[in-house]
């Protein structure tokens, strides 16, 4: 679910670098925020929604597991964007992002474990 995720995201936001990066350039002259918030608001829809197809402890609280996934994401294909050479740092940015995302998802506690802390 990781590396489909991460390869999905990575994939749409380079598949132009240049419109990508001129995007970013011009998005606060163009209502950018309202556009980010609006999308950003459905990415965490459709995150959410995987997620609660997933084992118990990823549907414990999809909404926040896909806030932290699409945070961390966003981030990181920022940098990526606004590096010197994206095209050749994509290979191994995708590959420590998919990385992480296993790591995040894998370290959930269960659900019976989270009840228990409470």
């Amino acid at each position: 679910m990781a590396t489909r995720l991460v390869n999905t995201f990575l994939d749409a936001k380079t598949k132009d670098l240049k419109t990508s990066l001129a995007l970013y350039s011009v998005s606060s002259d163009v209502d950018g925020s309202r556009i980010v918030k609006e999308m950003g608001k459905r990415m965490n829809k459709s995150i959410a929604s995987l997620l609660a197809t997933a084992n118990d402890a990823l549907a414990n609280d999809p909404e926040l597991i896909a806030s932290m996934i699409q945070g961390a994401m966003a981030g990181v294909s920022r940098q990526l964007l606004e590096s010197a050479s994206p095209e050749k740092q994509y290979p191994l940015v995708r590959k420590e992002l998919t990385l992480m995302m296993q790591a995040y998802l894998n370290a959930r506690p269960s659900r019976a474990y989270s009840r228990q802390q409470e």
